[in-house]
Parts: structure tokens; C-alpha cells; sequence
């Protein structure tokens, strides 16, 4: 166990104290297993009781990153958790020794979470990171087609998708396939983003360097808005997005974490998005009005 660490910034002041267990990796009991890119992947799982899930889902992580070559690794950012969560991970990370274990005082949010888990897992030297669910609703099995088409489009983010072709869900009712649907097309309209029809999907897949460049530590949603916040600033920043079909599985025990503030987020932050939008389409009239010359070199250059 390793000392009581001071937590980063993005933590309330008044619980600024986390515990972390990341056990001491002997060198010739490395896993040394990398894929042919060579690359290190680790897999962010924020949890908040979700202790019965994770000891399905990391056997199931670990047996992909081994029959894969996968040079993988888990951070798990847990909240607290009441259900026996932290007896889980310690004797799993003791057991495959490429597990981060990170407890937080209580429960402070997705999108804090994931901040925290992405600083550690850039600190680690991990070349892609994940984002999944650790409620069995992202199944492991996908993981190497998220790395084939990164490293197949030269892609900055690939996004698991329920709407794209062959993708969808399993055990939904019609009423949440609808409400889901409905809002990944408000989403996409508002945004004016067209290379992925999930916006809100939680399986994703970045490169490390395309999180420094997006500013993940300094993004304001905390809640399921994360999901588009980061996906629009990747947009924003003409970064390569790509999707892959997923088949989304219904979560099997446990219960859902999303609650009314973290619909009130959503909706805020789409207003804000189309607040942005329109400002910027003015000030790109108001310059090609003053500068004509500047619309024209910019149509000659097909941008």
C-alpha cells in the first residue's frame, strides 16, 4: 500500500485525500507481452459498487490482454464503494500486478474520475487509454478492434458505436432505445458532429497524446456530459474520430449511477454548445465581410 496520497486539483478541497494501491511490479515477474505496435493500453473503469461486476470483468480484461499480446493495464478510480470493491482489487492487483487501484473519499463525479484516472494512466506511460464501464455493459472482446482501426485509420479517438452499422443494444426497451436515440441525434445536430453517430457512447479509445491536446484536466463537466465534452473538443481540435459497432449489453446487477444533475449537465451544456456555435458562424461572417480575399484563398484551398 503506498502512502496516503495528496489528491490532484480537480478534487473539492474538503476531500482532497485519496488512497492508491498500485503493488510493486517485479521485474522478472513483468508481463513484458506487447502487441505488434508496441503499444501500452491501459483501460480507465471508474466503479461505485460494482465490486460482483469487476470480479467478472477483470478476469475477462486479463484474458484478452493475454491471448491479444496486449501490454495491458487497469485503473481503477472507485468512489468509496460499500459493496467490498476494495478487497476485490487489492487481491487481483497483487495477483496480475498491472492493476492501479485509486480510492476516493466518496462519490465525486464521472468526469472527475476519469481526470484522475487519465493523470495516472499518463504518468504510467500509457500510448492509448480507454474509457468502459466496469458494468459488463462494455464487453473486453472489442478491445483489439478499437486498436486495429486506431492503428489502421491513424485515428486520435475511436468511439464503440450502438448506431452505426452492425452496432446496437441488448436487453433495452423500446422506451430507452427511443430516448437514447433521440438524444444522440439532438447531440449530433447541436455539435454539428458527423463522425460518429454514438456522441454519447462510454467505449472509447484515445491516443495519450490526443488527451494532453484536448486539456482533458481542465474540462468542466463532471457528470455523463463528459462524454460530449470530450468528443466535441476533440472535434474542435480536427482530431481523426472513428467509430466501430458494439453490441451495448444492459448491466446485470447493480444499479445505474445517472441521475437528474447529471441530465441538468447534459442539457446546460448542449445550450452552451449552441451558444458557442453561433458566436463563432458571427465572427467568421464578420471576417469574411471585412477580408473578402480571405473566403476566396480559403474555397481555392478546399478547407
Amino acid at each position: 500500500m503506498t502512502p496516503i496520497h495528496n489528491a490532484t486539483r480537480d478534487l473539492p478541497a474538503a476531500v482532497r485525500i485519496i488512497k492508491i494501491f498500485d503493488p510493486p511490479r517485479d521485474r522478472g515477474d513483468d508481463r513484458g507481452l506487447k502487441q505488434a505496435s508496441g503499444k501500452k493500453v491501459g483501460i480507465v473503469l471508474p466503479t461505485l459498487d460494482e465490486g460482483r461486476n469487476l470480479l467478472r470483468l477483470v478476469p475477462m480484461l486479463e484474458d484478452v490482454f493475454a491471448e491479444r499480446n496486449i501490454d495491458g493495464h487497469l485503473f481503477i478510480v472507485d468512489d468509496n464503494s460499500r459493496d467490498g470493491t476494495e478487497g476485490f482489487m487489492k487481491g487481483l492487483a497483487r495477483a496480475h500486478k498491472n492493476i492501479t487501484f485509486i480510492q476516493r473519499p466518496g462519490k465525486l463525479g464521472l468526469g472527475s474520475a476519469y481526470r484522475l484516472g487519465f493523470k495516472h494512466a499518463l504518468k504510467a506511460g500509457m500510448d492509448v487509454i480507454f474509457e468502459m464501464d466496469a458494468d459488463l455493459s462494455h464487453r473486453p472482446s472489442y478491445i483489439p478492434a478499437f486498436l486495429e482501426c486506431m492503428n489502421r485509420c491513424d485515428a486520435s479517438l475511436v468511439i464503440g458505436s450502438r448506431y452505426c452499422d452492425k452496432g446496437g443494444t441488448s436487453g433495452w426497451s423500446l422506451w430507452r432505445k427511443v430516448i437514447s436515440f433521440v438524444a444522440n441525434m439532438l447531440t449530433q445536430v447541436t455539435l454539428g458532429v458527423s463522425q460518429t453517430r454514438d456522441m454519447t457512447s462510454g467505449f472509447r479509445a484515445y491516443k495519450a497524446s490526443t488527451l494532453e491536446s484536448i486539456g482533458y484536466g481542465s474540462l468542466v463537466t463532471n457528470g455523463y456530459a463528459w462524454q460530449i465534452e470530450t468528443l466535441y473538443k476533440a472535434y474542435l481540435g480536427q482530431h481523426v474520430i472513428r467509430e466501430i459497432p458494439i453490441l451495448f449489453h444492459e448491466r446485470l446487477a447493480g444499479t445505474s449511477k445517472l441521475g437528474r444533475d447529471d441530465v441538468m449537465e447534459f442539457i446546460v451544456f448542449l445550450f452552451k454548445a449552441i451558444v458557442y456555435r453561433m458566436k463563432d458562424a458571427a465572427r467568421r461572417v464578420a471576417t469574411e465581410t471585412r477580408h473578402p480575399a480571405s473566403r476566396d484563398r480559403t474555397w481555392r484551398r478546399g478547407v
